[in-house]
């Protein structure tokens, strides 16, 4: 099996591969079950209702970031917490898409965490939480915070990553390779609304939301460019002409009345600035979250953003959010010299 181990020693934490396994298709695995952003929890009652509990919920249950009632009641957690005493799990159980098993018992030799892969299902994540009492447990989960919520956030994102991939919009794929010398997997039913020489806007417009994705390129001069206040600013100023709202005079603005969250990565080789937050219209009433991100081509020597919205006033947001996030992660860009020759 694919499985990582994060090793707790002090308040250090060390993710480290252990071993790898087949493709989970060759294992011939069910396919995982449950909904998008659940997290089955196998841990008794007395655990889960006390402290321990409590801990669980402020790491996994905290408010999403950046989305319209972040802060507010009503807001969408990180992930939905399903809790299983150990006497109720069984085979119906097991092939959860995320599942979390807690073993808190004096005979545990030292305090760790297991991760596997396509342990009882295709495309599972497996966490197995090892604490010899409640307060080591505590403890353990405090010092891996951050590593737990990144492994289960990629693991949502890389299912859809998949998806994308296995039903990619091939004439899309091809068309954004052919005039802009971008990879990117769109799912089938994302359409080009626009394509001009620098510019392509595709979307997907079902009865209840609107997901998008606009990209831009242009030329990289000045490394200031990826600084958070020079590309806030840019990214807002491209929005204005690009995108119209529904009444005249109306346009698509980031909502600067509130933080927009950034961070900086690398993907595929190409560093990439992360900008995430709320848009709205000027001149009219439509908003909702977005994640952008702008790539450094350095072969070309240019940036490339997508800046990817969801508009859904009627439902949730946070899964639409991490489908137009999963398809930001697929875009990379191909040689030069093999791109030009096609």
């Amino acid at each position: 099996m694919k499985t990582r181990v994060i090793a707790l020693a002090a308040v250090i934490v060390a993710i480290t591969a252990i071993s790898g396994c087949k493709n989970s298709n060759q294992l011939g695995l069910p396919p995982c079950n449950g909904k998008p952003g659940e997290v089955v929890l196998v841990i008794s009652e007395d655990l889960y209702n006390g402290a321990a509990g409590d801990t669980l919920a402020r790491i996994l249950a905290t408010d999403e970031p950046a989305l319209p009632q972040t802060g507010m009641d009503g807001a969408e957690p990180l992930f939905d917490l399903i809790q299983i005493p150990p006497s109720a799990f069984n085979n119906m159980i097991r092939p959860a898409r995320n599942l979390i098993i807690f073993e808190v018992d004096p005979a545990v030799a030292k305090p760790e965490i297991k991760v596997f892969r396509d342990y009882w299902a295709a495309d599972q994540l497996l966490i197995r939480i090892f604490a010899q009492n409640r307060e080591q447990l505590i403890n353990l989960l405090d010092q891996s915070r951050s590593s737990l919520v990144e492994i289960l956030r990629e693991s949502e994102i890389d299912r859809q990553v998949g998806f994308n991939r296995k039903y990619s919009n091939i004439e899309l794929s091809s068309q954004l390779i052919r005039k802009h010398e971008i990879e990117a997997s769109f799912p089938k039913g994302f359409d080009i609304r626009k394509d001009t020489e620098d510019f392509i806007w595709i979307h997907y417009d079902p009865a209840d939301m609107t997901l998008g994705v606009l990209i831009w390129t242009y030329p990289y001069t000045d490394q200031k460019q990826l600084n958070y206040p020079e590309l806030v600013s840019f990214t807002d100023k491209h929005l204005k002409p690009r995108v119209p709202g529904p009444s005249t005079g109306s346009y698509m603005a980031i909502d600067l009345t509130i933080p927009v969250l950034t961070r900086t990565f690398t993907l595929n080789g190409n560093f990439v600035t992360e900008l995430r937050g709320l848009w709205e219209t000027v001149g009219d009433f439509m908003g909702g979250p977005f994640i952008s991100w702008t790539y450094v081509d350095e072969e070309r020597n240019r940036l490339v953003t997508a800046f990817g919205y969801v508009y859904a006033p009627k439902i949730n947001k946070r899964n639409q959010v991490r489908k137009v996030e999963s398809i930001l992660k697929t875009i990379d860009f191909p040689d030069q010299s093999i791109s030009s020759n096609n």
